[in-house]
């Protein structure tokens, strides 16, 4: 009983140090975007466009809090803007990374909404700790000029980027996913009656930003059962493919379902289900890689297909939080399994010495 105590001791300091890193992604710099952004205190929607005139606007370095380059003392809204020019438009989706935004930010590309930490005014909800990783889809850059803007609330102590890097990254994963599914999915916190079938309507649901912890996505301090969906059409060319669904880690437990139908899903110990095979044989349910196939009778090749995924949290932060997110073919997944196969599962031994 003493050792056992002392072993979550041990997980309590562990977790305490912040040297935990659960995410899957595997970057590959781009371009660096760390320097000086044009910025505004104040809040006005146009200010997302990229026709906007930001000329007169004083330059801040970022990352940098705006108080140590002189607004000492404010709190409240402000934005920052950054163009970049693209000479070539990139064939896949690209991950904009923007370190760690004291409090709250949204993302624009070009004027299109891209995804947000936290929650605005009068729902305020910090993401001050969060590191930001946002999905930018190859649609929204345009050759030559493009602008980032980003809006920024901040109701306490410092404000704006505190941390890097700050910087355009490829996603080496994403790029084997022959359907990126990453992006805005439909919400809704608590149990749904039937929310896995396709006919189900969603529209009254929230959006959220998947991967993202569903606390910085504006619902603080939920434990409990919730539900996403995402609806996408199959291309053609993969009609004939054996596919995975992968969907990254989920804090803590999921039930996934394709057209109504269950195809996976990971609980821990011995509620396992026989569906339940993450994808690095560990069944630690938060850290646990997803990766299901799909049975080929199930999907519609001809028109639109429903990914449901009920998610339960047992405690601190919950939902689909770290990808990739989406298909792969047999051979992208194969790709994969090689690379997060060089990651170090020190984090599974830890928890196999924890509960021995």
């Amino acid at each position: 009983m003493i050792a056992k105590t002392l072993k979550y001791v041990a997980l309590f300091l562990f977790l305490l140090s912040g040297t935990v890193t659960l995410n899957s992604q595997i970057l590959q710099e781009e371009q660096s975007l760390e320097g000086f952004w044009k910025f505004s205190i104040g809040d006005d929607p146009e200010w997302k466009n990229s026709t906007y005139d930001d000329s007169d606007w004083p330059s801040l370095r970022v990352p940098g809090k705006w108080e140590s380059q002189g607004f000492e003392g404010y709190n409240g809204y402000a934005w920052y803007r950054k163009m970049i020019r693209i000479d070539i438009i990139p064939d896949h989706d690209l991950i904009l990374r923007l370190g760690i935004i004291d409090d709250i930010d949204e993302v624009y590309i070009n004027g299109r909404f891209v995804g947000r930490s936290g929650s605005f005014p009068p729902n305020t909800q910090t993401a001050y700790s969060e590191q930001r990783f946002y999905t930018i889809p190859k649609s929204y850059w345009q050759k030559g000029t493009n602008v980032i803007a980003v809006r920024v609330y901040d109701y306490y102590s410092d404000g704006g980027f505190l941390s890097g890097p700050v910087s355009l990254n490829t996603n080496v994963s994403d790029k084997l996913l022959s359907v990126n599914l990453s992006g805005q999915w439909k919400f809704t916190t608590h149990n749904q009656s039937d929310a896995e079938q396709s006919a189900f309507d969603d529209s009254a649901w929230s959006d959220i930003k998947v991967p993202s912890f569903w606390e910085s996505a504006g619902w603080p301090d939920y434990d409990g059962i919730a539900w996403y969906r995402k609806t996408f059409k199959l291309p053609a060319h993969l009609a004939k493919e054996e596919l995975i669904l992968v969907l990254g880690r989920i804090d803590d437990e999921d039930k996934t379902y394709l057209n109504g139908t269950r195809i996976g899903g990971v609980s821990p110990g011995n509620l396992r289900s026989s569906l339940a095979r993450g994808l690095s044989g560990s069944y630690q349910s938060y850290s646990t890689l997803r990766a299901y196939q799909i049975p080929p009778a199930l999907l519609n090749t001809n028109g639109f297909n429903t990914i449901a995924v009920r998610v339960r949290d047992t405690g601190i932060d919950g939902g689909i939080y770290d990808g990739p997110i989406g298909i792969m073919t047999k051979k992208q997944f194969d790709a994969y399994k090689q690379l997060v196969g060089k990651e170090p599962d020190w984090l599974d031994t830890f928890w196999e010495w924890l509960n021995n």
